[in-house]
């Protein structure tokens, strides 16, 4: 019988590092200009809406 796998010992919580480096993260995040975020999703949804309108060569898409 085969043996289980041991999971590997949980990292000590709340060190100051590890609050220090989300307090970071956060930052960056919410440093982000609203304005930027839209353009993006902007433009990735243009370019959705391009690969849509290509036509398809699948021949169980072709009904008559």
């Amino acid at each position: 019988m085969p043996q289980k796998a041991t999971r590997p010992a949980a990292p000590a919580k709340n060190q100051p590092d590890e609050y220090a480096t989300f307090e970071t993260a956060l930052k960056k995040v919410l440093s982000v200009p609203h304005s930027a975020l839209k353009a993006h999703l902007d433009a990735e949804k243009r370019a959705r809406k391009q690969r849509g309108k290509r036509a398809s060569g699948h021949a169980s898409r072709a009904k008559d």
